[in-house]
Order: C-alpha cells, then structure tokens, then sequence
C-alpha cells in the first residue's frame, strides 16, 4: 500500500480545521455525560461474581510456588478464563494496598474509549482516498479521524450500558474483550504486522470466552488475504493456526463445563429470535412499544444490513480481485458480533428471551448498528456521507438521550441494591457495630454509604406516622407496595425498606413508581412520582418474625416511617445453585 505524504495537493478536498473541533465539541459530549453519570453513580461495592476476585487475591497469597500462583490467574471462572481481570485486580491491589471496584469499573470503561478510537483511524484511513485508485491512499489529517466519528461515540457511550459500566468484573471482561478483538482484526485489516494481532489475540482468549472466536476469525481474514494479495504470506497462516491450536488447547485444559446452564436450549424458531434480539438489544433505550419487539425488529434490520452489506463488498472485491481494509475489518468484526449472538442465544436461550437483551448484552448491538453506520459512510462519495453523517447523528443522539431517561430507574436500583447489601453484610445485629471478615478488610475498603450517618436512625424507634402498604406472597419472599410516598429523589435518597427483628436489620432497595420519559425529557427527577415496588427475598434473611419499617432520606436528613405490617422469614434455602467458583 502506498502512502502518500500529508500535501496540501493530497489534503485540498477534506475538511478544514472548523469542521474537525466540531466533531472534536460533539465528541465531548457523549465522552462528558458518560464519565459525569458513572461517576455520580458507581460505588466500590462487589456485585455477584465480584467476589471471586477478592478469592482470587486470597487463593493467590496463599500458594507457595509458582506455578500455583500463575494458576490462579488461569482458573476457570464459568465458561471463561478472565486472566485479565485477575491481573488487573492484582496490580491494583499491589499499587494501592487495598482493591477498588471502582477501579475496574473505571479501567473496564476506558475500553470503551479504545473502541472509539479504533473506530476513528478505520473511518479517518478508509474515507480518505486520492481521486478514484484505490491503491493510492493519502494520509489523514486528524480531522478525517474525526469527522464521521461522532455518531460512533453517541453510541458506544450510554445509559445502556449501565449494568456493565457499574460492575467491576463485567466492565473490565465484557468491554475489554471487545476492545483486544477490535484492535486484532483492525492489525489483520489495516497492517503486515501478525505479532501485534497475535498479543492482543490471546489477551482476547484470556478475558473472556467469546475472544476465542478471534482465531476462526483471523484464520478467514489471513486466507482471504492470502488468495487476492500480489504478495502473499503463507507463513502468517501457519503461524496463525498452530498459535490458534496452543491458545484453544490451553483454554480448554482441564475444562468443565459449568453447572447451572439449562439443560433446554429452546425451538429453533426461538434461537433465530434470540440471535436476532440480541443484535437489536439496543432498541430498547426508545421508550415506545414493546421492549422485546423493538430489540427483534431492529436486530432483524441490522442483520439483514450487515449481511447484505457482505454481499455487497463480496461481490465488489471478487470483480475487482482486491479487499480494500474496511472490508477485512467489516468481514471481521460483524463475523464476531454475529457469531457471540449465536453463542449466547444458544447458551442462554432457556433462560428465557428476554435475558438475551438485557444491558450487559447490549454493547454487541450497538457495534453492530456502529458498522452498519461505518459501512454506509464508507460507501458513499463525500456529499452523501454529510448526509450519512447527520441522519446517524440524529439517531445516535436520539438514542443516547432516551437511555439516560429509561434507564435511569435500573442505575438507581442497581446503586440501591449494593449500598443496602454492604449494610447487610456488615451489621449482623441490631446495633451500629460492623462486622467484617479478616480477608474482606485485609484485601478492600467498605465503601462509603448513605446510611453512614443515618445509623442511629436506623436501630430507633418511628417518628413518623404509619405509611400504607401493600403485601403479597411471591417466589422467594414478598412483593410489596406503596401509591402514597412522595418521590425521593435520584441517587441515594431513598425510600429504603427497613426489615427488623429482634436480634437481626436488613435493608431493601426500592423501585419508585415512574411516568412517561416524555414528563422528564428536561428535568430527570420528574421522571418518578408518588408510591414505590419491591421485594423483599426472605430467603436471603436468617429465620425470624420481621417488624417493617420505610427509611427515607429526602434531603440528607433520615426518617424512619412505621408500615404496622409483618413479614416472616424461614432462613435461607439449603440448596444452592451450583457454582465452579
């Protein structure tokens, strides 16, 4: 490939400085929101799966020789090997003396930015072209990187992504995988350089299951390459593929398969639904019509685009009997999107369809619909990418605008549920001492919580007048409601629901009832009104008669409200589910 140098012969048809620090301002805005959210919001609390890497730490100090400790980096975690994110626990831990789930979250996010960028250099690197020879690229200027780039960022970084932007582990495997895929196919597509692609293939199989699809992946890409380039490289193949063979076989060492999975896998008729909803996940940010309908009808039109488009570069590149680079990179990446949305509606589908558009899946949706984007700027000559660019603009936008607002209830649950969880791991009485374990205090902090200064609150008595609400016996313990309560507020105000017997408290998150996402399009708190839902599983309290009580904190302030109802616990379950970790 010829690369001419940065003329102002070669430049004269781009952009020009004013439209480059536009792009750079609309850039900022998605990057500004997504970092001021996160912030607001996270808290350095373990969710789930979180704890192993606290066992991780503890398992790792414990092992006396090396190779036990170079082990624990490689155990099994489920169906994956998430090496990184133990590495990146371990620096941590080492570099500040104590872990913070935050900094996962944090490092789990910049990944986010990564993608941004590679995104960036293929736009700025495939839309700059000398005349109509496509063999003569000239080189970009920084305002070609950015130009087409800001509807990709509208995308990538929004609310939809909650689930995964708050969660430790789930950032730093389900983002970061991502990124080591991108960058793989990326040096595959754009570069002759095979050893950047194979490092960063491998950090790829050892963050998440998934990132083994990038060996099958780079395989086609080298042998496509193979048969069209004037100057092919059979050795890249043979060293791509015994590589491929030592990474799969090392994965699978010792392998088992994870209990827990259902055992159903679901109709055929089913996993096309599935596949196809999960490539659509992201259409469930627009607050109109029905969740799992949106998602289906628009992965369906984003499937069919992107494999259209296959067709079209296909055809394309046979007739001419040469690829440019977007079209490996597009091969490429769709290949790996599609493919994970096979996966995991194979894997997933007897969990029920809807688990499939859940947030944390959300972010293979939203590349797809980013190379469905690319793909279509790409094609077009200069005028009708303007065109491109502010029709992928207005949808982004519309999109990342909506997810702030629809899901803004589950990332105030989600922050509710771990504050109200950290108080029910560490106060095991009915009074305001803590108690913690020696690992849990040796390796991690307790993070600093609403009820902090409200504990005195907490352990009294009422002195608020009776609120009303409502019972019912469901799965695991009780739904319990409220059409009275005025709303709290949208971080750590409350209403908290407050269960005590005479030797134990227990804390429950809350989910305020909320009106349409048109009544808070301009202030965000509009968005709950009067009453609230939630349940209460009592098979997560020790066996008691409970007294309930609401907790609100309004204004800094803690009241503690009466309900004059009672609900009853038989303990914990003794069957657990099944876990390798």
């Amino acid at each position: 490939m010829v690369t001419l140098s940065n003329t102002p012969q070669t430049q004269r048809k781009g952009y020009g400085l004013v439209a480059g620090l536009v792009a750079a301002g609309l850039i900022l805005i998605p990057v500004v929101l997504f970092w001021y959210v996160w912030s607001t919001y996270a808290v350095s609390i373990p969710k789930w799966d979180d704890h192993v890497l606290r066992a991780f730490l503890l398992n790792f100090d414990k092992e006396a020789s090396l190779s036990g400790k170079l082990y624990e980096f490689y155990r099994q975690h489920n169906e994956h090997r998430i090496v990184y994110d133990r590495l990146i626990t371990w620096l941590d831990f080492n570099l500040f003396g104590k872990f913070s789930y935050r900094h996962l979250m944090l490092i789990g996010n910049l990944s986010l930015l990564g993608l941004i960028a590679i995104f960036g250099l293929v736009l700025g690197r495939s839309t700059v072209l000398q005349g109509k020879n496509t063999k003569a690229q000239v080189s970009p200027g920084l305002t070609d990187y950015l130009v087409y780039l800001p509807p990709v960022a509208f995308l990538l970084l929004n609310l939809s992504q909650w689930e995964n932007m708050f969660w430790g582990m789930a950032a730093l495997q389900n983002f970061t995988v991502l990124l080591w895929v991108f960058w793989t196919i990326y040096q595959l597509a754009f570069s002759n350089r095979l050893w950047p692609a194979l490092v960063l293939a491998t950090a790829a199989t050892l963050t998440s299951g998934n990132g083994l699809l990038v060996w099958p992946v780079g395989f086609a890409i080298l042998v496509l390459q193979q048969l069209l380039e004037k100057r092919p490289n059979r050795n890249a193949i043979l060293i791509w593929s015994v590589s491929a063979v030592v990474l799969i076989s090392l994965y699978f060492l010792n392998y088992q398969k994870p209990p827990g999975n259902p055992p159903a896998r679901g109709s055929f008729f089913d996993l096309i639904r599935g596949w196809l909803a999960f490539s659509g996940a992201a259409a469930e940010a627009f607050p109109i019509g029905p969740a799992f309908a949106k998602c289906l009808l628009v992965g369906s039109i984003a499937t069919v685009l992107a494999l259209g488009s296959w067709v079209y570069l296909l055809e394309k590149g046979f007739v001419k009997k040469q690829f440019p680079a977007f079209s490996y990179f597009f091969f490429g990446t769709t290949a790996f999107l599609l493919g994970t949305a096979a996966t995991v509606a194979w894997s997933r589908v007897g969990f029920g369809l809807h688990l499939l558009i859940t947030s944390r899946y959300k972010i293979y949706s939203l590349l797809l619909l980013a190379l469905v984007y690319c793909f279509i700027i790409v094609q077009q000559r200069k005028e009708g990418r303007l065109w491109a660019l502010v029709l992928g603009l207005v949808f982004s936008a519309g999109l990342m605008a909506s997810s702030y607002l629809t899901y803004l209830s589950d990332t105030l649950y989600w922050r509710h549920w771990l504050t109200t969880h950290q108080f029910n791991w560490t106060h095991n009485g009915n009074d305001a001492t803590i108690s913690i374990d020696s690992a849990s205090r040796h390796y991690t902090d307790l993070a600093p919580a609403f009820y902090d200064t409200t504990l005195p609150t907490i352990f009294g008595q009422p002195t608020q007048a009776a609120v009303p609400v409502q019972l019912q016996n469901d799965s695991g313990g009780y739904l319990i409601q409220n059409s009275t309560l005025p709303a709290q507020g949208i971080r750590d105000e409350g209403p908290y629901l407050l269960a005590r017997s005479d030797v134990r408290s227990y804390l429950f998150p809350v989910r305020q009832n909320q009106q349409s996402v048109q009544a808070a399009r301009f202030v965000p708190a509009n968005l709950f009104t009067n009453g609230f839902t939630a349940n209460v599983p009592t098979e997560e309290m020790i066996a008691g008669s409970y007294q309930l009580f609401i907790l609100t904190i309004p204004d800094g302030r803690a009241s503690l409200y009466p309900t004059n109802q009672t609900i009853e616990s038989a303990g914990p379950p003794t069957a657990t589910l099944k876990k390798n970790w």
